[in-house]
C-alpha cells in the first residue's frame, strides 16, 4: 500500500486494530470467508466501513419491499441494538423487531404462510444490511455492526431515510 495507495496505507496505519477487526469477521470459523484474493481489492470491499466513503453508497434495498417497509424496519432498528449484545441476542433482537411491525419472527413461518407477513426475520437483516453497507451481501452482519458502533449506525440510517 506504502507503494501504490499512500492515502491508503494512512489509512491502514492510523486504523490498523479497526482494519485487523475489520479482516477478521469470518476468518476464525470452520469455513472462513475468501472474498479477498489481493490486497489491492481490500479498499474497496470495505469501503463501507469507513463514515467517509459511507455517504457516496449507492441503496439498492430488495425490490419486494416498498419504501414504507424499509423505513419502518429502519427507523426502528436503532431501539432495538445494543453494543453489549453477544450474537445470539443480538440476532433475538432481529426477530423481536420482524414481530413487532408485523413480519414473520421464523423464516419457517413465512415460508409456511408467506401471504400472512410482508417479510421475516432474514428481510430485517438485509434491510439492515443494505443501509449500513450498500450490499445485500456481505460478511457477518453482526460484526459489522458490532465494529461500526450505535452512534455510527444511527447517523447511517438517519442518511438512509432522508434518501428514500
Amino acid at each position: 500500500a506504502k507503494k501504490y495507495d499512500k492515502s491508503f496505507a494512512t489509512n491502514l496505519e492510523q486504523n490498523k486494530d479497526y482494519w485487523i477487526n475489520i479482516l477478521n469477521i469470518d476468518r476464525e470459523i470452520a469455513k472462513p470467508r475468501k472474498d479477498i484474493a489481493k490486497w489491492s481489492e481490500v479498499k474497496q470491499t470495505y469501503s463501507y466501513m469507513f463514515d467517509e466513503n459511507s455517504e457516496k453508497i449507492d441503496f439498492v434495498f430488495p425490490e419486494q419491499f416498498t419504501k414504507e417497509q424499509i423505513k419502518l424496519v429502519l427507523s426502528n432498528y436503532p431501539n432495538y441494538f445494543n453494543e453489549g449484545d453477544d450474537q445470539q441476542t443480538w440476532f433475538n433482537r432481529i426477530k423481536d423487531l420482524a414481530e413487532k411491525i408485523g413480519w414473520a419472527r421464523e423464516v419457517k413461518d413465512f415460508k409456511k404462510n408467506p401471504g400472512a407477513f410482508p417479510g421475516h426475520c432474514g428481510d430485517v437483516s438485509t434491510i439492515v444490511r443494505v443501509a449500513l453497507t450498500g450490499r445485500t451481501q456481505t460478511p457477518n452482519l453482526y460484526d459489522i455492526c458490532m465494529l461500526l458502533g450505535k452512534e455510527k449506525i444511527g447517523k447511517r440510517i438517519n442518511h438512509v431515510l432522508k434518501q428514500i
